[in-house]
């Protein structure tokens, strides 16, 4: 077989090669197994809810009017920071929590729901120094149990402030009455929200004095649904201002729209054939004695209950209760 390199070509190679000149192609490095994590659609859509600018609207007002109201509960400088809105099940956000923790049921009126209110321990603590006349707040030593009777007294008025607050910064978007219901220590015990719910979550947090802590607000995402025409936009100055005045503009002309009244005396039904023999001299027998009260009627719905009387000469009637 015919060689294809001379001997002579062949010590040049080996030579080059052991002293360098000639480069060696390297084997190539084993490429690192990556780790593959499962990625949960379902969750990621669950989770992936609309954003609400109003609500961050309404926190940003509640931040600014809960310091104001804490500092003057406290006698002391306290401040409030908020944190961006986020959406996440409620079964996750119950393993952040400490236990024991302090959980308080809001219940609101006009919305139809409730939210939470989540106290971190060392901000109770830091409120009964303050309130018991420690001169400075210093780190409380925060044990395993539950509150006393006065540490819930406290967290109560602690509610019924954030409560207050909730209201007032609800009020350009959507008035709602808020009521303290109870404080849990345990979250496997508010029952109310479901563990695959999807929560709305804020956090705002608290420094008083040197101490930093935190509070928590929950509201289930379900029950900001019912009224998300209302948190799609902020409201702006101008617009609220608008909105007050058309709706002055709209009471004022609602006051003038005619109604038409009418004092039913009394009611009698009959055949046809009884209808065609009245005559002039006929006396119909109604459903009512004289001395019954006469019903007042605004379109077709009876609003009140009156009496038959005489006002300067004139019948009249004079109305005693109204009908609900």
């Amino acid at each position: 077989m015919e060689q294809i390199l001379s001997q002579e070509e062949i010590d040049a190679l080996l030579g080059g090669l052991s002293e360098g000149t000639i480069e060696v192609e390297q084997e190539a490095e084993p490429e690192q197994k990556q780790e593959v994590k499962p990625f949960d659609l379902v969750q990621y859509t669950r989770c992936k809810k609309e954003s609400l600018p109003a609500l961050q609207f309404i926190y940003e007002r509640f931040s600014k009017s809960f310091r104001s109201a804490l500092s003057l509960f406290l006698g002391r400088d306290v401040e409030v920071e908020q944190n961006p809105v986020q959406h996440i099940e409620y079964k996750e956000f119950i393993k952040t929590l400490p236990l024991p923790t302090n959980m308080n049921i809001i219940t609101t009126e006009n919305l139809n729901g409730f939210f939470i209110v989540i106290f971190d321990a060392k901000m109770v603590f830091c409120v009964l120094e303050a309130l018991f006349g420690s001169t400075g707040v210093s780190l409380p030593r925060i044990e395993g149990r539950e509150f006393t009777k006065i540490e819930l007294n406290v967290i109560k008025k602690l509610a019924d402030i954030v409560s207050v607050e909730m209201e007032k910064a609800w009020t350009p978007v959507y008035e709602i009455k808020c009521k303290y219901s109870r404080s849990e220590m345990n979250p496997n015990y508010v029952t109310m929200i479901s563990q695959d719910e999807i929560v709305s979550l804020c956090q705002f947090s608290l420094g008083i004095d040197n101490i930093n802590s935190w509070i928590k607000m929950c509201i289930p995402y379900g029950i900001l649904e019912t009224i998300k025409d209302y948190l799609i936009s902020t409201p702006s100055r101008e617009g609220m201002e608008m909105r007050q005045k058309w709706i002055e503009k709209m009471k004022e002309g609602i006051l003038h729209v005619p109604l038409e009244i009418r004092a039913i005396l009394g009611k009698k039904r009959m055949s046809l054939q009884d209808f065609l023999g009245i005559t002039e001299e006929s006396i119909i027998i109604v459903d009512r004695y004289v001395n019954d009260p006469v019903d007042i009627m605004i379109g077709p719905k009876t609003k009140f209950k009156g009496k038959m009387g005489i006002l300067k000469g004139n019948k009249a009637i004079q109305i005693e209760e109204p009908v609900h």
